[in-house]
């Protein structure tokens, strides 16, 4: 029976823990290259558990400018070289030259093996419990690498052929290796299905796609990706609370940071007496049904229609929905005589101007 195919992803832990010159790392982007001069990154060893374990396959994600070419260093071995030990406390700091030289001299061992201008290696010379693994970027462009991987045993397809073929590291053994990476690569996206259905790791163009199937119709251009993700969060609330007050809430919250008030026509009118009615109809609607939505920030077009148009799509037909911008303003309030009980809303900045003809000074908005 076949033994099954083992993937060590190597993540954050193990760059962390990554000796690097002339490289950046960040779990969105990678290893990066910064600056000129040497561009090496020697990993951590990888544990299989295994003695005798057949590694079979490197794979990463490269994207590369101007003449740059990766470089794969790979040592295994059941044993852990003294060569290896790294310096700890301030005696790894002092000696980093040493140890970027150590780690040199480590693979250029007879037993190294090494790839140049590949992200998808075969690592069929190379058996034992640990795997050490070097990557170096020649030549003068910019590199960004990433989703690294290692795969491991070899391949299952050369282990269902007769013994008298499986010779490791001939032509036949390597012709195989062709079918059986496409094979894994097809497996290896079947696995990861799930992540496009989920919010949080759904490529931006599949977002329009997983809101429609909730019933939500929003243009991918209208909103920014962050946003979307968050409505899709939200999404299940928003749907199960249609045609309440609480799903105009929910899609509020998603867009709007800034404190909102609702105010409902029924209730604004119901206070309302004599002439204030007329006012309360020209803000708040002449149907009960409609409602207003205050948003203390700056007028927004853009933000007005995207609102609009998504709030109706979770209230009644019969209820229509204004949105007013409430933005700082200067006003003079009610019972203001002359210079007293005056009120300014907002900081302008100001400064004195020329003399008036009676001798006084007066206030002149800043020019700059």
């Amino acid at each position: 029976m076949a033994a099954p195919i083992n993937k060590y992803p190597l993540g954050a832990s193990r760059f962390r823990g990554a000796l690097l010159e002339g490289f950046d790392w960040s779990p969105e982007n990678g290893l990066v290259t910064t600056g000129d001069g040497e561009h090496l990154c020697f990993l951590e060893k990888i544990d299989s558990g295994q003695r005798g374990c057949l590694w079979g396959r490197l794979r990463f994600r490269a994207t590369l400018t101007g003449d740059a070419l990766p470089v794969i260093f790979a040592l295994a071995a059941d044993e852990e070289p003294i060569a290896d030990e790294e310096p700890a406390g301030e005696a790894a700091a002092l000696s980093r030259r040493e140890r970027l030289e150590a780690k040199r001299r480590f693979f250029r061992t007879a037993a190294a093996s090494k790839f140049t201008g590949h992200s998808d290696v075969l690592l069929y010379e190379q058996s034992g419990r640990y795997l050490w693994l070097g990557v170096q970027i020649s030549g003068s462009g910019a590199a960004a690498l990433s989703d690294f991987a290692v795969f491991s045993p070899r391949d299952n397809f050369f282990a269902t052929f007769p013994e008298i073929y499986r010779l490791n590291g001939d032509f036949f053994h390597r012709y195989l290796a062709i079918f059986s990476s496409l094979y894994y690569d097809l497996q290896d996206t079947v696995d990861s299905l799930d992540r496009l259905i989920d919010a949080e790791t759904a490529p931006a163009a599949a977002l329009p796609v997983l809101a429609g199937w909730l019933g939500i119709e929003c243009d991918g251009d209208a909103v920014d990706e962050a946003s979307f993700r968050r409505l899709l969060r939200e999404a299940f609330a928003v749907v199960r609370a249609k045609g309440t007050r609480s799903a105009v809430e929910a899609i509020l919250n998603v867009f709007v940071p800034e404190q909102f008030y609702i105010v409902e026509q029924r209730a604004a009118r119901a206070k309302a007496r004599g002439a204030d009615r007329e006012v309360c109809e020209r803000l708040y609607g002449h149907s009960p049904f409609d409602f207003t939505v205050l948003i203390r920030r700056a007028a927004d077009e853009r933000l007005h229609a995207l609102l609009k148009y998504l709030i109706r799509q979770f209230v009644p037909l019969r209820a229509n929905a204004n949105i007013v911008f409430l933005d700082d303003a200067a006003r003079l309030d009610g019972y203001t005589y002359c210079d007293l009980n005056a009120r300014v809303t907002g900081f302008h900045p100001a400064r004195l101007g020329g003399a008036m003809l009676d001798g006084a000074r007066w206030l002149a908005a800043d020019a700059d």
